[in-house]
């Protein structure tokens, strides 16, 4: 193994000399580094959860070699060759750099063929992430995207929005028209990502409408200052990250002729690379990157990078403002081993209170946390094949009907929630609304209301039970025709005294709106573009927004209306087929996947979780806690021995 690594060294030095950017790096400490070990399990400790409980010292004596794989549009601006001696000086390190698009940094990485990662595309990030392969993930900076163009503007796009100028220079390039071109990076990076966000955005699928649509569109495959070039020698659009940009300015013909909208965000993050046959101290060395991008120094020198040479800053620092712009850029990079939780997106705020509690007390695991519907969540595991080591789902009963029995054979109830109608001080007459006119209130013409999806999120589909539901609760058999059969494709039909509900494609006419999940409703309130939200309380606490109760009849919260409830279904896709929901109290649960990585770990969760303090943390974030909490299949010896859980 030694040898390998001197001789990947030897390679990578070779490469980066002629400029190459295809290699497979490893790293390499110093002397007593020993060979790389993977951390035990609980199956090889005889059940035993093996938790690290102490940092291993930093080696001293020789220098040891860090490898950091980046975007080229991070490296191409020079940053990381101005923080590099500093990073090497405070930890005796040679930290060696190589660039390529982010998808292929991702690909270096899963590999076990870097340390480090220094990116900037969300999306792959966190698949990358769900996979198991990254540790202490941290956003360090950001800056903007920019569509960059000839002076003349041949498309006559300036000042346009994004997905607008995108529309416009496709229209005119497929047109024909003189000097409208676009070149795009074509090579899976960060940027290449992005650009194919805005494609989405402006209603175009990429690969049909975009790539292939003629010679109008051009793909580089190169990294993002070659692509500039190319863009500039053609004349023709592109899009750029504005710190290449400007570090490339002066030896370009191109202009910025779209610098704003909210699309056009770029963060970039590093994370550590995860791999079990790495040493706790290569992994360590690797964590002592993370917190030198994140450390105050740090964070000044990237604010104050390109003043001097460019008139503005390339960059803007996180600076511990992370809330923001929604990621972690604050805390010490202590974690040697990753815990994976795949919940519903109705539980992201009592769950990451929860995991800071869980890495208080395993200070050297990194609990991460991936949060959406709990359909969406639980296919990750059985139709995507990745490992979480928890499983939370807003809707108990998904996990014996998706899980069982080839992912799962237990799940323990632990909360329960209800329905309400939430809404914002801006909400169009919220000053009027109550439990005894919301369905009147939210059928006013100039009224628009979100619900999550109804396809992969229990969320959605309890909305639309609820509205079904109200139409006995206040003797009114209009109001699901009113508030969602005449604003989209949802039928319903009636057979046996109980009512069907297709939402298999909804296809909402925009006075009804509907969103992925619980986190994304509330986006979608908080920023007016819709009034009111069909939502569960805990939400609207969370977030700290006002909302009217609804009857019990109907906000599915009580067990006594059990027969009543069970009287509306839903019929919703599931994979290439469909599946039907039955309306019942709600009422959370979670399990560890058959093929947890580190079930262990995941068992250590949920103790914390059903413990005191996880009922705490969640009566606080507005969910009533079922205690004990309630186990059904074949519950855990640990878990029963806690006294936690009735099984």
């Amino acid at each position: 193994m030694a040898l390998k690594k001197q001789m990947c060294i030897f390679i990578i030095l070779s490469l980066l000399i002629v400029g190459f950017a295809s290699f497979a790096g490893c790293t390499t400490t110093g002397p007593g580094s020993g060979t790389p070990t993977a951390t035990p399990t609980a199956a090889e400790t005889g059940g035993v959860t093996t938790v690290p409980t102490t940092i291993p010292p930093t080696q001293v004596g020789p220098k040891t070699k860090v490898l950091l794989a980046t975007t080229t549009s991070l490296y191409d601006t020079g940053l990381l060759d101005y923080l590099k001696p500093k990073f090497e000086q405070k930890y005796n390190a040679e930290l060696l750099i190589t660039s390529q698009g982010t998808g292929k940094a991702l690909e270096v990485a899963k590999r076990g063929d870097c340390d480090v990662l220094a990116v900037h595309s969300p999306s792959q990030e966190t698949t990358y992430m769900e996979d198991g392969y990254g540790l202490n993930r941290r956003c360090f900076a950001y800056n903007y995207f920019v569509i960059v163009g000839p002076a003349n503007d041949p498309a006559g796009v300036k000042g346009m929005t994004p997905e607008k100028a995108f529309t416009t220079i496709l229209t005119k390039g497929k047109a024909n028209t003189p000097g409208v071109m676009f070149v795009s990076r074509g090579d899976a990076s960060g940027t290449h990502s992005a650009e194919q966000n805005v494609w989405k955005s402006a209603g175009y699928n990429y690969t049909k409408d975009v790539q292939k649509s003629g010679n109008w569109y051009i793909e580089a495959g190169r990294g993002m200052g070659e692509t500039l070039q190319l863009a500039s020698e053609k004349g023709a659009y592109t899009l750029t990250d504005e710190g290449t940009y400007l570090a490339y300015k002066g030896n370009l013909d191109l202009e910025p002729v779209v610098t704003e909208g909210a699309i056009l965000l770029n963060v970039y993050s590093v994370i550590t690379v995860y791999n079990p046959t790495f040493t706790p101290q290569e992994i360590e060395m690797a964590n002592n990157f993370v917190d030198f991008m994140i450390s105050p120094e740090t964070q000044a020198d990237i604010d104050n990078y390109g003043k001097d040479k460019y008139g503005k800053n390339l960059f803007t620092a996180m600076n511990g403002q992370c809330s923001k712009w929604n990621c972690v850029c604050t805390g010490d990079a202590n974690g040697l081993r990753p815990m994976t939780v795949f919940n519903a997106g109705s539980l992201n705020s009592p769950f990451a209170k929860i995991e800071t509690v869980y890495e208080t007390q395993f200070p050297l695991i990194d609990a991460q946390l991936f949060g959406g519907g709990s359909v969406t969540m639980i296919e990750k595991i059985t139709k995507q094949g990745k490992k979480a080591d928890v499983l939370a789902s807003a809707d108990a009963y998904l996990i014996p009907t998706l899980m069982y029995p080839t992912y799962a054979d237990y799940y323990v109830t632990f909360a329960k929630n209800h329905m309400v109608v939430v809404y914002t001080n801006q909400s169009k007459y919220n000053d009027k609304i109550s439990s005894g006119n919301w369905y009147e209130i939210l059928n006013t013409p100039d009224v628009k209301y979100v619900i999550s999806d109804p396809n992969t999120d229990p969320a959605g589909y309890r909305a639309v039970m609820s509205v079904q539901l109200a139409e006995r609760v206040y003797g009114v058999d209009t109001i699901f025709s009113s508030l969602l059969g005449s604003h989209s494709t949802m039928t319903k039909t009636f057979s046996d005294g109980k009512y069907t509900i297709d939402v298999t494609k909804p296809s909402p006419d925009g006075k009804l709106v509907i969103g992925k999940s619980g986190p994304d409703v509330v986006t979608i309130l908080k920023e007016g573009k819709a009034d009111y939200a069909i939502e569960y309380s805990s939400v609207a606490i969370q977030n700290g927004l006002p909302y009217v109760e609804l009857p019990v009849g109907m906000d599915l919260s009580a067990q006594e209306y059990a027969d009543t409830y069970a009287t509306v279904k839903v019929k919703r896709i599931s994979g290439t087929s469909t599946a039907t929901e039955t309306a019942t109290p709600i009422i959370y649960a979670v399990t560890v996947p058959k093929n947890a990585r580190s079930p262990d770990l995941g068992l250590e969760f949920i103790k914390i979780l059903i413990s005191k303090t996880g009922q705490d943390i969640l009566t606080a974030d507005g969910q009533e806690t079922i205690v004990p909490a309630l186990g059904y299949g074949n519950v855990p010896e640990a878990l029963k021995a806690s006294g936690l859980v009735m099984a």
